[in-house]
């Protein structure tokens, strides 16, 4: 949908995910940013969009995304940064691996607890290893919430000599991508 769209109620009720007539309700109070044509609501999409955000609740960029679900993806590059990415793990066993990959979620600003992290990820690997085979893994917890993270992200972690993560193949882990998210999509 363009930011620029102007949206009947019916649009912006399915936009919003919520009942057309609680839309109405919310722009007959002011509540939501409108205007009448010929005795119809229609919205500037990109106003109802700032006016949620600014007035109604202070979301961070990323938290935005749990009060309108959209059908747009994310770019991986908004889940990556510098200080998301270990090139060099000291870990030698699979336990330190999930250790080190929870310390670098929480030291990244994006976990809430560091042990926390760890003790999801440990339970996760007791169920079934992560490990996909390629050399690569992908860690995670099996119940994500914004409890046990902050903000989504995506750990990018590798290990020169590789680690035994007990995956189906047999193969050493060089590559574990550890996501972070905040709710089940």
């Amino acid at each position: 949908m363009k930011e620029n769209s102007v949206l009947t109620t019916q649009e912006l009720s399915k936009y919003l995910k919520l009942n057309e007539k609680t839309v109405l309700k919310m722009a007959q109070s002011g509540k939501l940013p409108g205007f009448k044509i010929a005795n119809q609501w229609r919205f500037y999409l990109s106003a109802v969009d700032e006016y949620l955000q600014d007035k109604v609740a202070k979301f961070s960029r990323y938290d935005f995304g749990k009060f309108i679900r959209t059908t747009d993806l994310m770019p991986l590059s908004r889940l990556i940064d510098e200080n998301t990415i270990e090139l060099k793990l000291q870990a030698d066993n699979q336990e330190n691996v999930l250790r080190e990959l929870a310390k670098i979620s929480y030291t990244a600003g994006i976990a809430i607890s560091s042990e926390e992290v760890f003790r999801q990820l440990k339970k996760r690997e007791e169920m079934l290893s992560t490990g996909i085979g390629g050399g690569v893994a992908i860690p995670h917890s099996r119940n994500p919430n914004d409890e046990l993270f902050k903000m989504p992200g995506v750990i990018i972690a590798r290990s020169v000599k590789g680690i035994d993560f007990f995956s189906a193949t047999g193969e050493k882990v060089h590559l574990f991508f550890m996501t972070c998210a905040t709710d089940v999509v």
